[in-house]
C-alpha cells in the first residue's frame, strides 16, 4: 500500500505547485485596483488600505495593488460600478462597506444583484454610538442618563436605507429620544467634520472608526461622550457581550437602565435583524461575476493567509484595539443569503420606516 500512497501524495503536491504556478503567471507584472465605496480617510478606506498593504504580500505573482475611492449614495455608486462597469478580468477588487440593507430593502438606487458577485470574504465589527456633550438644550450630556432630558438633537447619517442610519434611528426611537435625522454625508470623514462643526450631535461608527477617528477627535478632548454599542443578540433576546468593549454598555443595557425593561416589539425585532447581519459582516470583499478561476483562487489564498499574518494582525490591533474578525468567502456569502430569510413582516416594516422622517 505504500507505493499508491506515495504516488497520491506526489500527485497532490504536483497539482498544488501547478496551481500556484498558474496563479503566479496570471498576476505577474499586473496591477490590481481595489475599489472602496466610501471617501478617502473614512473607516472603510483606512481598513482597505491596511488590508491591501498586507494582502499584496500573499498574492502569487506579486502584482502591484492600488486603492481608489468611489463614494456616493451610501456606497451604492461603487456597488453598481462593480456590477455594470468593472471588467471581470481579476484586476478589480471591491473592499466595501457592504450595502446589504439597501439590497434587502430593494433600494431602487441599487441596480445590481449582490449575490452575483464572487465573494472572497469580509470583516465583522460592533457599532458604537456617542453624542456631543452640548447636544440639544446644551445643558450638558455627561452620561447616557442625560439623553432623554436634553430635548431635540441632530443625528448625522449616510443614507436613509443604510444599516447605520436605520440602527441609529431604531435605537433612539426605542428609547423615546427626540431627534432630527440629517443624512446624506458621503463618508465618515464628513460625519466627523459635521460633528466638529456642531452641525449634528449624534452618530455611530464601527470600532475601527471609533478608535481611529471619533475617540481622539471627540471623546478624548471632552467634546462628546460614548453611549452604547450595538451587540449581537442571541435567540433569547440577550446581548452577546464583546470582551473587547468592556466598560461600554450594550444598547440593551441602556434600554433597561432608562426604560426599566428589555426592549421588545417590532422596533427591537427590526433592530436585531439588521444589526446581527451588520455586526457579523460590516465590510465585504468581492470580485465581478465571471472573474477567471485562477484569479479567484489566487486572491482567496491571499485572503486566507491574512488570518495567519502576524504583522497584519498586529497592525490591525494598533488601529482598532482588537484582533480582526475575518470571514471566509463562504461565510460572507452565507451572511448575504441570510437576507432572504428575514421575516417578511420585518422587511416590510423597515422599508416603510426607512423613508419616514
Amino acid at each position: 500500500m505504500r507505493f499508491p500512497i506515495l504516488a497520491l501524495a506526489s500527485t497532490v503536491m504536483f497539482l498544488t505547485n501547478f496551481a500556484s504556478a498558474v496563479q503566479a503567471e496570471f498576476y505577474e507584472g499586473k496591477q490590481i485596483t481595489v475599489v472602496v465605496n466610501y471617501g478617502a480617510g473614512g473607516s472603510t478606506d483606512v481598513l482597505a488600505r491596511l488590508v491591501t498593504k498586507h494582502l499584496e504580500k500573499h498574492i502569487p505573482g506579486s502584482p502591484e495593488v492600488v486603492v481608489t475611492n468611489m463614494a456616493g449614495a451610501g456606497g451604492i455608486v461603487a456597488t453598481n460600478h462593480m456590477g455594470e462597469v468593472a471588467k471581470a478580468d481579476g484586476l478589480t477588487l471591491a473592499f466595501f462597506g457592504t450595502p446589504f440593507m439597501q439590497y434587502a430593502l430593494q433600494d431602487p438606487a441599487l441596480t445590481v444583484d449582490l449575490s452575483r458577485f464572487v465573494w472572497l470574504g469580509g470583516f465583522g465589527q460592533p457599532t458604537l454610538c456617542f453624542i456631543r456633550k452640548d447636544a440639544g438644550t446644551g445643558a450638558g450630556v455627561e452620561s447616557v442618563d442625560d439623553l432623554l432630558e436634553i430635548g431635540e438633537f441632530k443625528l448625522g447619517g449616510y443614507r436613509a436605507t443604510s444599516s447605520t442610519d436605520i440602527r441609529m434611528r431604531l435605537g433612539l426611537d426605542l428609547l423615546g429620544a427626540s431627534y432630527k435625522h440629517v443624512t446624506g454625508y458621503r463618508s465618515s470623514a464628513k460625519v466627523l467634520a459635521a460633528l466638529l462643526q456642531n452641525e449634528v450631535s449624534y452618530s455611530c461608527g464601527s470600532v475601527t472608526l471609533y478608535r481611529k477617528s471619533f475617540e481622539p477627535n471627540l471623546i478624548e478632548p471632552g467634546l462628546a461622550t460614548p453611549l452604547w454599542y450595538y451587540s449581537l443578540v442571541d435567540a433569547e433576546g440577550n446581548p452577546v457581550r464583546d470582551p473587547r468593549l468592556e466598560g461600554i454598555p450594550t444598547f440593551i443595557d441602556v434600554h433597561e437602565r432608562l426604560k426599566g425593561e428589555r426592549p421588545s416589539g417590532i422596533l427591537f425585532d427590526s433592530l436585531t435583524a439588521v444589526n446581527n447581519i451588520a455586526v457579523t459582516m460590516l465590510r465585504g470583499v468581492f470580485l465581478p461575476e465571471g472573474t477567471p478561476d485562477e484569479a479567484v483562487e489566487a486572491l482567496r489564498t491571499a485572503w486566507s493567509a491574512l488570518s495567519e499574518d502576524e504583522e497584519f494582525i498586529s497592525d490591525f490591533m494598533s488601529l482598532a484595539d482588537e484582533p480582526p474578525s475575518l470571514l471566509s468567502g463562504a461565510e460572507a456569502r452565507e451572511r448575504l443569503d441570510s437576507l432572504g430569510n428575514l421575516d417578511p413582516e420585518i422587511v416590510a416594516f423597515i422599508k416603510e420606516y426607512a423613508i419616514q422622517e
